[in-house]
């Protein structure tokens, strides 16, 4: 179990997210006394939590969007097209 005080995982939130994530439960203290405890959520079946994301206005419907959406969905040559 990873031990850290309330300043690091302030700052390193990301990384203790992903260390969560890969199963490992996460202590948190504040003066050297635990406050917290941040553990995996275990889900029902194999969810794939990577690139799935639930439109806001959809919430309960069952859509979700799969792939990443950091990147466009036309590539750069075809924009000049739509124009």
């Amino acid at each position: 179990m990873k031990t850290v005080n309330v300043a690091e995982a302030k700052t390193h939130f990301s990384s203790l997210i992903d260390i969560v994530e890969s199963g490992e439960t996460v202590l948190i203290c504040r003066r050297n006394l635990p406050v917290a405890k941040m553990m995996r959520v275990e889900r029902p079946g194999s969810w794939d939590l990577k690139h799935r994301t639930e439109i806001g206005w959809a919430k309960g419907t069952g859509v979700k969007i799969l792939g990443d959406l950091t990147n466009p969905a036309l590539p750069a040559a075809d924009w000049d097209m739509m124009q």
